[in-house]
C-alpha cells in the first residue's frame, strides 16, 4: 500500500477537521492536500491523505464505502512521488 490515500466522492463541504475526525482511529495523519482547479480554484471532490505510517493508513483503507458527510468515500491507494525540484 503506501502511506498516501487518494480520498474520492467527497463532499464539498468537507474540511481538513472532518476529513481528520474521520480517520481519527487509524493514526496519525501527516498531510492533507484537497484537487482544485487549476484555473478557477474551485474544489473537485477528491484530495489526498497522508499518514504518519502505512499501517495507519492500512486501517483507513477497511473505511473504504462508509458515509462521510452523507456520501460513501471512496479511497484508494495513491502514488508515492519523489518531491519536485
Amino acid at each position: 500500500g503506501g502511506k498516501k490515500l487518494y480520498c474520492g466522492n467527497l463532499s464539498y463541504d468537507i474540511d481538513d477537521a472532518t476529513i481528520t475526525e474521520f480517520f481519527k482511529d487509524c493514526g496519525d495523519i501527516d498531510y492533507i492536500k484537497w484537487v482544485t482547479d487549476r484555473e478557477s480554484g474551485d474544489f473537485k471532490g477528491c484530495g489526498f491523505v497522508d499518514f504518519a505510517a502505512s499501517e495507519y493508513a492500512d486501517k483507513a483503507m477497511l473505511k473504504q464505502g462508509e458515509h462521510l458527510l452523507g456520501r460513501p468515500i471512496r479511497l484508494d491507494w495513491a502514488e508515492e512521488r519523489p518531491p519536485r525540484q
